[in-house]
């Protein structure tokens, strides 16, 4: 019997992931290390097993160059293994046995395609921010052997992500590390100038990119006082609740998306329990979805005012606004819709009252596309002009309207929690 002894060095912040577990996950910010340990990780236990058979997986995998596999090969001339495996094209096979490594994109598989992963003992998924809920709901039971392992490197972009959401539920079998270029004894000299370097001119970018803290959109945001962190801190709460009470829903008129933010009161605060997009869509559509899911709701639309005189592909002779009448909704709008400055700084008011530090809106990780939107909702370069390239704009204005018309803290409305009206 041959003994191969490997040289590997691991740094503290890794010492939870020795242990055998069902789900590894290490997230972090740039230059951690997150992948460097992984990789020298799987060629350890490819010497240890010859017949191992490994993928490795990104929720998109256009092509290898921007996969692992380079980094797996440093890694196998690192250690000193190369008589051990033979590279080709599209794998990494262990010589002396049957073990594989190969490279696959999510997205590529269905039901039935995924489950040529069967009898895969290792799985690792680079970038798993990117993840989907889909692939985690394909992947996690077809990586099944005894004694399988599913491995998770990624840097954090929103908390409301599957591969966040999964571990943040504590899932029996788990550990979870997260470390930053602070923690990786092996961090090169230039990237820790680098570092230093922004966190002196943009804290909230060092926070992102190099602590790998969540993306809060950095500088030129129009939603500037929404912050995508856990409630009080943020105005994310996974604690808000659907009453039972009326809907008030802010509504945005695009054939691609519709786009609709699902609230209810709570006192003076506006709890957004959901966000519905649409694709290449009209209002008779989005009327029917909301019927459908919240069946028997008095429900109150707060639409674009644009919405009384646009008409839609729906019958000749209707509004968007009859549309949504005939399907048994109140409609609740000005004439005219408010300056754009006006309804943004009554979004950001109601995000975080500055006087107070009071966050009057919460919204629940459900809502993940109002999440985006008021992450990602930018100004253009110069100028105090929305920036609507992205199309980050429409759940914005969505909940634009309902707040400016229910939640009016710019005009100061009558009433002990604000006042409705339906000018016609």
């Amino acid at each position: 019997m041959t003994t191969i002894e490997l040289d590997m060095l691991t740094p503290a912040w890794a010492e939870p992931l020795l242990q055998p577990m069902r789900f590894k996950g290490a997230s972090g910010g740039r230059s951690s290390g997150k992948s460097h340990y992984f990789a020298e990780a799987a060629v350890e236990e490819m010497v240890t097993d010859p017949n191992l058979r490994f993928v490795c997986i990104r929720e998109v995998q256009r092509s290898l160059k921007f996969s692992a596999k380079a980094l797996v090969e440093a890694k196998i001339r690192k250690l000193g293994v190369e008589y051990l495996f033979t590279v080709i094209e599209r794998e990494i096979r262990r010589n002396g046995g049957s073990g594989v490594m190969i490279f696959e994109g999510m997205q590529d598989h269905t039901a039935d395609s995924i489950k040529s992963l069967e009898g895969f003992g290792r799985a690792w998924i680079e970038e798993a921010q990117s993840i989907s809920q889909r692939s985690l709901d394909l992947l996690i039971p077809t990586i099944r052997n005894e004694d399988s392992e599913i491995w998770f490197s990624w840097n954090p972009d929103q908390s409301t992500d599957p591969v966040d959401a999964f571990f943040a539920a504590k899932p029996e079998g788990a550990t979870h590390v997260h470390t930053t270029y602070l923690d990786n004894p092996f961090c090169p000299s230039v990237m820790r100038t680098e570092a230093e370097r922004m966190r002196r001119v943009n804290t909230e970018a060092y926070d992102h990119i190099w602590g790998g803290g969540y993306d809060l959109g950095g500088k030129g945001r129009v939603y500037s006082s929404f912050r995508n962190k856990a409630y009080a801190a943020g105005n994310v709460d996974e604690s808000v609740q659907d009453t039972g009470a009326e809907l008030l829903i802010g509504m945005d008129f695009n054939v691609n998306p519709m786009s609709a933010v699902i609230a209810v009161r709570a006192a003076d605060e506006c709890h957004v329990i959901d966000a519905i997009q649409v694709m290449t869509s009209n209002t008779e559509e989005m009327a029917e979805e909301l019927k459908r899911r919240y069946p028997g709701r008095r429900i109150i639309v707060f639409p674009d005012p644009s919405g009384k005189a646009r008409k839609t592909s729906a019958p000749v002779g209707q509004t968007d606004f009859t549309i949504l009448q005939r399907a048994g909704f109140e409609v609740r709008a000005p004439n005219a819709a408010p300056l754009v400055v006006d309804r943004v700084n009554n979004v950001n008011a109601m995000m975080l009252e500055l006087e107070t530090g009071r966050r009057r809106t919460r919204i629940h990780p459900r809502a993940k596309p109002l999440i985006d939107g008021l992450s990602n909702m930018t100004y253009k370069e110069g100028t105090s002009i929305p920036d609507k390239s992205g199309g980050h704009d429409h759940m914005g204005d969505a909940a634009g309207y309902l707040l400016w018309h229910e939640f009016n803290v710019l005009t100061k409305p009558k009433g002990k929690w604000g006042h409705s009206t339906f000018t016609t």
